[in-house]
């Protein structure tokens, strides 16, 4: 990601639905499926920083990203230890963590199977690895573009990414399901329309601030999902989550 985007994502992540809609989903499923007892928790590709409030509900945290400036302004929250690295090659012995989190990380990361490799081997047996990334190749856009993301995924292909004898998948699942439909619907008209006008692909993020009352009723379908993604399996949705627990 471009170092100039890191203070523009840690004002807008604190309060935007999608966001908070993720953050939503993560805490409902941990608190379903961690380990008991004080934790050790890997916020790895941590951005700004935003996630490690929510994680610290879990137990200690340890946020990593490989950016000097994304670091600076997860600083500030207290309690944390920051570490300065990047995937797919972690600087963690074996076993380390009790719940590793890669959140929107591994599509940055050109080889995503070793990197996968490395959050399974810092996971401690009967930890818990929580990963979510972007969904569909075709709905590839210019924020994929300024994310610098290598690649979108379908469920088989995230499963295949971090497929391992040693560990039971506990949830896979789309999610941001509810809203997929009108995302769908507008990035393919802007890329038709693009197409049609014969431009090239521009870098450009989505994220932008959003009225309050318009953000609260977005968020509110992040909460319906949150309630429901404790027992079902959505079929489709512009992003991935998946919680998967290492065997014994």
């Amino acid at each position: 990601m471009r170092e100039e985007m890191y203070g523009e994502m840690a004002a807008i992540q604190a309060t935007h639905w999608w966001f908070r809609g993720r953050r939503r989903v993560v805490a409902s499923l941990l608190r379903r499926w961690t380990p008991s007892g004080p934790l050790l928790v890997a916020d790895i590709g941590c951005g700004p920083g935003v996630n490690v409030a929510m994680l610290t509900e879990f137990g200690r945290v340890v946020a990593m990203d490989p950016s000097p400036h994304a670091l600076a302004l997860a600083r500030g929250h207290r309690g944390t230890a920051l570490v300065s690295a990047g995937m797919p090659h972690l600087c963690f012995p074996d076993a380390t963590f009790d719940v590793v989190c890669a959140l929107d990380v591994i599509e940055h990361v050109d080889d995503d199977r070793a990197a996968a490799r490395e959050l399974w081997r810092v996971c401690k047996p009967e930890g818990l690895l929580v990963v979510t990334v972007p969904s569909y190749g075709w709905l590839w856009s210019p924020h994929d573009e300024a994310n610098e993301h290598r690649r979108r995924y379908t469920r088989p292909q995230l499963a295949a990414c971090l497929a391992t004898p040693a560990a039971t998948v506990l949830k896979l699942s789309y999610m941001n399901t509810l809203l997929a439909p009108a995302v769908v619907a507008v990035r393919l008209t802007r890329n038709f329309a693009r197409w049609m006008a014969g431009r090239p692909l521009e870098a450009r993020s989505d994220l932008s601030p959003v009225a309050p009352v318009l953000n609260r009723m977005l968020e509110a379908s992040s909460a319906v999902e949150a309630r429901w993604l404790g027992q079902a399996t959505f079929p489709f949705g512009t992003s991935l989550i998946y919680v998967g627990r290492k065997r014994g």
